[in-house]
């Protein structure tokens, strides 16, 4: 790898970590208005908010930074939403089915991880012979970023803020893992 080639690509994974970035924070806002929208409406409690709201804001972000590579922000956008989604819905119909059915956000984004993975590996495929790291990288970024938001145990005055940092640090998380993933599988 030539000195231009490794400048390229550390531009590149600043853009995907700041975009992931931008992203886990704008599905931190999507999740809370979709919530209070159900809410409004009467719908019930819901867990579903919290994958199609990640997954939209998370996937638009990635797939702008992606366009110029892969020519496709829309359905690398699509494959966030459906495979973040997808496990959070069937949580709540089982839940909703089954009144003793635990919900469990790791568990929930564990899947979806995997879901990402496998239908983003299909968009990532015709560009590198090492795609299907994608799938593990997936699943490995989304489940550390989620635990930044589960094992969150802090009181005091200063509590709820240290809290919502660490959450919100879940965005750098996952954009520097898959990041640093994707640049491997897109090299050159």
């Amino acid at each position: 790898m030539n000195p231009a080639e490794t400048n390229e690509d550390r531009r590149f994974l600043v853009r995907w970590v700041k975009a992931t970035f931008v992203g886990w924070v704008v599905g931190f806002v999507l999740v809370v208005v979709l919530a209070m929208a159900w809410g409004t409406l009467g719908m019930g409690e819901s867990q579903f908010m919290i994958g199609v709201g990640m997954g939209a804001g998370v996937g638009y972000a990635q797939g702008r930074v992606l366009q110029g590579r892969l020519g496709t922000a829309w359905r690398w956008t699509w494959a966030s939403v459906l495979g973040l989604g997808l496990p959070f819905l069937a949580s709540d119909l089982a839940s909703a089915l089954w009144l003793w059915f635990p919900y469990s956000l790791p568990g929930a984004v564990l899947i979806g991880g995997v879901l990402v993975g496998v239908l983003q590996l299909r968009i990532l495929r015709p560009h590198s012979d090492r795609a299907n790291w994608w799938v593990l990288a997936s699943v490995v970024g989304w489940t550390l970023a989620a635990g930044t938001a589960v094992f969150i145990n802090v009181s005091g005055p200063w509590g709820a803020l240290v809290a919502l940092a660490t959450i919100l640090f879940g965005g750098v998380v996952l954009g520097g893992v898959t990041g640093w993933a994707l640049v491997r599988i897109l090299e050159r």
